[in-house]
């Protein structure tokens, strides 16, 4: 199993992504050969983590301070999250408490997102790929369900398949798996604009 610390786990993805253009960074919005490699969601055929650490890396990540990993993202990205929380009055400190507000910033989740697919498709990621993949669908779940606002251009069948990609893992912890749940619900029950 893996042993580096998480603060070594980080470095990588971070200093990829703080080197990275405006325009570099606008590509993970258009690129399609990074979006098929992020719902890439089959196993991989080596696991490095059996399930117990996998739900354990995500509850470290879901209570682990949400600046470490988000500043590094671009320069003044630290100033940018703490006023969207300071001037919504929030106490914004980990993802966990951005998922489970009742109307978190959509920015900030916006922002989360990023970071995740970042992750996920980086080679040397900060995360193992699953928990990234976790966290980006949990970030647009938050989106739909508590601000009613889409944060991704994925079509709903594909959204949907990586909501019931991520309500298969065993896992998974239950706060995560019942925003999973309502966005799955109010995505199959919504017209929905993008078939």
């Amino acid at each position: 199993m893996k042993s580096t610390s998480a603060r070594e786990a980080l470095t990588p993805v971070k200093k990829d992504i703080a080197t990275m253009t405006q325009q570099q960074k606008s590509a993970f919005d258009t690129d399609r050969k990074q979006l098929a490699t992020l719902l890439d969601l089959s196993p991989e055929p080596e696991r490095l983590w059996r399930d117990e650490e996998l739900g354990a890396i995500l509850r470290h990540q879901l209570t682990a301070p949400m600046q470490v990993d988000l500043v590094n993202l671009e320069r003044g990205l630290a100033v940018k999250v703490r006023n969207l929380a300071d001037a919504q009055g929030l106490t914004l400190k980990s993802f966990g408490d951005l998922l489970a507000h009742p109307n978190p910033p959509v920015e900030l989740l916006q922002v989360t997102k990023d970071f995740a697919k970042a992750c996920r498709l980086s080679n040397r990621g900060a995360l193992p790929h699953e928990i990234a993949s976790v966290l980006y669908f949990a970030s647009i779940a938050a989106a739909l369900v508590r601000c009613r606002r889409r944060i991704t251009g994925l079509p709903n069948d594909a959204l949907a398949d990586g909501l019931r990609w991520v309500l298969a893992r065993p896992w998974l912890d239950a706060p995560t798996r019942t925003l999973i749940e309502e966005s799955l619900h109010l995505l199959e029950t919504s017209d929905g604009d993008r078939k």
